[in-house]
């Protein structure tokens, strides 16, 4: 052995040693042996012009930066949505200087890492232009390395007006019309958004505001090295034959190399699953310049105790660590990085059904069928950075007490921060996640699909890592709108043949395709709504894309009432429906002023941005309620906030029960539903939209409800014309042995059933089964309940301890603005303690609240005013005289601080004459 030899050998054993340190002291870091300069932090914001300029902080945008300078006060106060325009249509430039070493300047390669910036963007150093952006949704690397100095170095990244350059990209697009070319005016939006690679709602959407904003919105630093570093790491577990091997872990590693080096750089690449010291793979490797990939994979053996990651109710959210390094042998220079993973199966099931045309369309996790229950996503602020970690968790955890499993990360928004799918892998939330393209065409040229296909590979690599990602699906809607011609795309056949071969270009043949070269481990959807397999058949663009045999299906309907049930597809999977309602008087009134506090206000009208969804939400109220009467009009306005919450609540409430019983059976040719997800889980800002949580996170009447119509076992009861009905669904995996369902009836009078029907049975886990039938008339007669409007009846299930088991439910037999018998009545807030421990993750503690009622009141509602948490139940039917519930606040507080602020009312309080 050669002394230079022997000198090599020596340092990749220090080197080799060095990483095991590097992963004992900080197991949750990746570890980059190279130099490093962060650049976040605070930078000079300014405007084209030069007037305006402000301390600027990186990650971030402007409209925060000149809010935290006093410039702009805060842009969701009443109309400054539009009055704040003028920031969106000026080009704004960030610059700061920053100190670079000779030591650092000796590396070989230097590059400037943009993990973000926001969209349209020049970045010069030292006066030097070192690169261009145009994607949001993309990293940029920039060589540096000629053009920087030791000392004092300049950066400055310039910003182009977002609205300004879609727009001029459409006027160059003079082929042929890429629509829509603007939003409906009631969004008070921008145009063009589909000619830009940024998140496509900041233009404006029927449920949020128009900030098309500008920033470095996300982590800049620069990186120097020699040899070559790790840039990524794609896990994707398989599982192996169950015999010798139990799962196979693919690790891709994606290396950035040294440009300058004259031959191939060589070194040893190894992969580790932390925690077990002999499961490890390394591989000898040549690394061609500038980049290069590679694949190991770790074989995981039967001798290997390592668990199952599952979805929420179904078992552990067991994680795993995969450490990857590199070492040149030529120099001993290290990189390394560390991602979680986690082990599970996903499959999705298209397949003929007994007794139904088309196919199935449902989820296997771990070769077990689930039915994907939960909502929609979207972003949860308009300026990214104000979203902190706990926010985010708020409401991820606020769905999984809702009992949901599932959230699709809807196509008009962004690729989530990390933080929401850290949190999603560890609460077991199921991430349908569409790539960003919604409601459009696209401008399909060379230029514009090169930059979706680098968009496609880094997304999947970053996100693909989480096992809460489950699918992948093209679109939001394109489809749709294709088939359905909402956008006049067949003037002409010669025409449609072109948006057709458009849309097929860039979700087939560069989406699609990309995703399938990357990650062969999930389903690969085209778009939602779609008919699957049978839209693949039909050359991608079905003639129906909404037909209940296929695919999943988008539902909504604003002109039936939503408490009749044969109004809704009985679809194979229900992947958006929804109605709207108004946040909280609370919520409001920080965005707002006392003139604006009535129902016809200027500000009433500006937050709508769905066309008539103001006037949808009141006759929507008719079908079952009057409208709330009284003098004060303030009073009357917060009435209707209510009344909007009640009436959204009832109509996912059945919509989704029918889902949910719909499970098990085909009925005239459709059924077999396996997925519901409402439209839509969280809010962007204050306003009325189809949220069930709003801004701020505090929970509508809706989400209180959908922990109940989304519990694991549960009671589903309606009429179907003269029979009454009562479905028993459950979502477990095993049988319950001696459940007992109760169907009682009773009056508006009383805190005592008029009758009680039982039966015991056997409950099969992973079905819904009809368990009572009888004709309504009858059953209401031996109950002698005198007429229908007199009486309303509820079902539940009990233990075989007789103990109730999971929510009861309730079927009004009448509107109740035409129930006998139903009056206002005393509801008061007793005793309230404080619990000894908090029973709810991200409660501060927990309070006990006693209620009293002198009768029977529907839509019991709590309010914690400026106390913010949530309630363990609330919306409620009261039929007992009293009941204890729970309060689980965000920040630790007394007794009295909620006795101050609690407030309390039924439905029958809002009528005030």
């Amino acid at each position: 052995m050669t002394t230079n030899m022997a000198l090599k050998v020596r340092m990749f054993a220090v080197t080799a040693a060095k990483i095991s340190l590097v992963f004992l002291i900080f197991p949750n870091l990746s570890y980059q042996d190279v130099g490093t300069i962060d650049l976040n932090g605070v930078w000079l914001a300014s405007n084209g012009g030069g007037d305006i300029n402000v301390n600027g902080t990186v990650p971030g945008c402007i409209h925060t930066d000149l809010m935290a300078a006093g410039k702009i006060g805060d842009p969701y106060f009443r109309f400054n949505d539009v009055e704040y325009r003028w920031i969106a249509k000026e080009n704004w430039s960030y610059s700061r200087q920053f100190n670079v070493t000779e030591t650092l300047l000796k590396h070989k390669e230097i590059v400037l890492v943009c993990e973000g910036l926001d969209t349209v963007a020049t970045v010069t150093v030292n006066g030097h232009n070192v690169g261009q952006s145009n994607n949001m949704f993309r990293r940029y690397t920039f060589d540096i390395k000629s053009v920087l100095q030791s000392g004092v170095n300049t950066i400055q990244v310039t910003f182009q007006s977002a609205i300004k350059y879609a727009a001029e990209k459409n006027r160059s697009h003079v082929e042929y019309m890429v629509p829509p070319d603007c939003p409906p005016a009631v969004q008070k939006g921008e145009c063009h958004p589909n000619f830009i690679r940024k998140e496509q709602c900041s233009f404006s959407w029927d449920w949020g505001p128009a900030f098309a904003t500008q920033g470095i919105w996300k982590n800049i630093s620069i990186q120097a090295y020699d040899s070559a570093v790790i840039r990524d790491v794609f896990v994707t577990p398989t599982k192996g034959d169950g015999k010798t091997t139990l799962w196979l872990i693919h690790v891709t590693v994606y290396m950035d190399v040294s440009k300058t080096s004259k031959t191939p750089v060589t070194g040893i690449v190894n992969a580790q699953l932390q925690g077990f010291p002999t499961l490890f793979v390394k591989n000898n490797v040549k690394l061609k310049s500038p980049s290069d990939q590679l694949t190991l994979t770790l074989n995981v053996s039967s001798q290997f105790k390592v668990e199952s990651w599952w979805p929420a109710g179904y078992g552990k959210q067991m994680m795993y660590k995969v450490g990857v390094t590199f070492v040149s042998t030529d120099t001993g220079e290290v990189s390394a990085k560390l991602v979680k993973t986690g082990l599970r199966t996903v499959e999705l099931v298209q397949e003929t059904i007994k007794g139904s045309p088309g196919l199935s369309f449902y989820f296997k996790i771990n070769n077990v069928p689930i039915f994907l229950k939960g909502s929609n996503w979207i972003p949860a602020d308009a300026f990214k950075n104000r979203i902190s970690t706990q926010y985010t968790r708020n409401l991820l955890q606020s769905a999984v007490d809702a009992n949901m499993n599932t959230l699709r990360v809807w196509g008009g928004g962004i690729y989530e921060h990390d933080d929401v799918y850290d949190i999603a892998d560890e609460l077991g939330i199921m991430i349908w996640q569409d790539f960003m393209f919604a409601c459009a065409m696209y401008p399909v040229d060379d230029d514009f699909l090169g930059n979706v296909r680098e968009e496609i590979q880094q997304q999947v690599v970053r996100i693909g890592n989480h096992p809460a990602v489950i699918a992948w699906s093209g679109n939001n809607e394109n489809e749709a709108a294709l088939a359905a011609n909402w956008y006049g795309t067949d003037n002409t056949t010669q025409l449609h043949t072109l948006y057709r071969e458009d849309y097929v270009n860039l979700y087939v043949n560069v989406t699609m395709a990309t995703v399938w070269s990357l990650d062969k481990s999930r389903p690969n959807i085209t778009s939602s709504p779609s008919n699957g397999k049978q839209t693949e058949k039909e050359n991608w663009v079905a003639k129906n894309p909404y037909d209940n045999h296929y695919g999943d299906v988008h539902y909504y309907n604003y002109k039936d009432d939503c408490w009749d049930w044969t109004k809704f597809p009985k679809t194979r999977f229900a992947s958006e429906y929804g109605f709207q309602s108004w946040p909280s008087y609370n919520t409001l009134k920080k965005v707002s002023t006392a003139d604006d506090w009535t129902l016809d206000s200027d500000f009433n009208d500006h937050r709508q941005h769905h066309q008539d969804g103001n006037t949808q939400m009141l006759d929507q109220a008719k079908f079952h309620f009057a409208l709330p009467s009284g003098d004060d009009p303030v009073q009357q306005y917060v009435d209707n906030i209510y009344l909007s919450q009640v009436v959204q609540a009832m109509c996912i409430k059945t919509q989704t029960e029918f889902y949910r019983r719909s499970r098990s059976e085909i009925i005239n040719g459709v059924g077999h539903t396996m997925g519901a997800l409402y439209w839509q889980l969280n809010n962007i800002w204050q306003g009325p939209t189809w949220s069930s949580l709003e801004y701020g996170g505090r929970w509508k009447m809706l989400h209180y409800y959908a922990a109940k119509f989304f519990a694991p076992v549960m009671t589903v009861i309606f009429e179907d014309k003269e029979q009454l009905k009562v479905y028993v669904v459950s979502d477990l995996t095993t049988k319950l042995g001696g459940v007992t369902l109760q169907v009682q009836v009773w009056t508006w009078s009383s805190f005592k059933p008029l009758k009680s029907w039982t039966k015991v049975f056997d409950k099969e886990g992973n079905s819904a089964n009809m368990i009572f039938n009888q004709t309504t008339a009858d059953f209401l007669k031996d109950a002698k309940c005198t007429k229908r409007e007199a009486c309303f009846i509820t079902s539940g299930l009990l233990d075989s301890k007789q103990k109730p088991y999971g929510p009861t439910n309730s079927y009004f037999l009448s509107p109740l603005k035409t129930a006998s018998g139903l009056a206002k009545v005393n509801i008061t807030v007793g005793k309230i303690t404080i619990l000894p421990d908090a029973l709810k993750p991200g409660a501060a503690n927990t309070l006990q609240v006693e209620l009293k009622t002198t009768g029977p009141a529907p839509f019991v509602w709590l309010d914690s005013g400026d106390v913010e948490g949530r309630f363990s139940d609330n919306g409620f039917l009261m039929n007992v005289d009293t009941l204890i519930v729970q309060f689980y606040p965000l920040q630790s507080v007394k007794a009295q601080d909620l006795e101050k602020e609690v407030k309390v009312q039924s439905l029958m309080d809002i009528y005030r004459k």
